[in-house]
């Protein structure tokens, strides 16, 4: 048998479902107390504001990502494996995971530094990057499975499944021919 979460965690639970179902603005202590059991002393404990719970909601949110990245990179260890995990995370359609983003976007908004820890995970992932022609194209295709994630949080456009499944198979052939381990051409 498993070991029961501990109250940290159920607080962080219960605060990732309110946040999907209403958003960060219905997340208060009262709230969270009915839904996760915990006194609101001990949620204060944890969390002695609402940014800090926030942020480890996000923090969290962000080891989910990196561990999505990890079950969906192909077999090989490669830059090209690395770039499909990330393109295939982003364009997977996890709707549990748009509506946990749309439900943060109010706070992101008015509380910007509650996104430091992914901007913290950007830098560092791009701190020593040398911007060649190949690494820049590696990079533009990042940004496109980030468009088209929110592109899906936002419902805009609504797009044709077909065209979308053809837009991701797309972004992953352009990673194998433009990563380091793809072709060698310079397109």
């Amino acid at each position: 048998m498993g070991r029961q979460p501990t109250a940290r965690q159920k607080v962080i639970d219960a605060s990732r479902h309110i946040v999907m179902e209403r958003g960060a603005g219905a997340l208060t202590y009262d709230e969270l107390t009915q839904v996760s059991g915990v006194t609101r002393g001990g949620i204060t404990y944890h969390f002695p504001t609402k940014a800090s719970l926030l942020r480890a909601l996000v923090e969290q949110d962000l080891e989910q990502w990196q561990t999505i990245e990890e079950e969906l990179c192909p077999a090989q260890c490669s830059a090209d494996a690395e770039l499909i995990a990330f393109i295939r995370a982003h364009t997977n359609e996890e709707p549990e995971r748009r509506r946990f983003v749309g439900g943060m976007l109010s706070a992101v908004t008015h509380d910007p530094p509650i996104l430091d820890p992914v901007r913290a995970h950007e830098n560092e992932r791009l701190e020593n990057v040398e911007w060649t022609d190949q690494n820049l194209k590696c990079e533009l295709l990042r940004m496109a499975a980030m468009g088209l994630f929110w592109a899906d949080v936002f419902g805009c456009p609504q797009m044709d499944p077909g065209l979308r499944r053809q837009l991701v198979e797309k972004l992953e052939e352009l990673a194998v021919e433009w990563s380091e381990t793809g072709s060698d051409k310079e397109s």
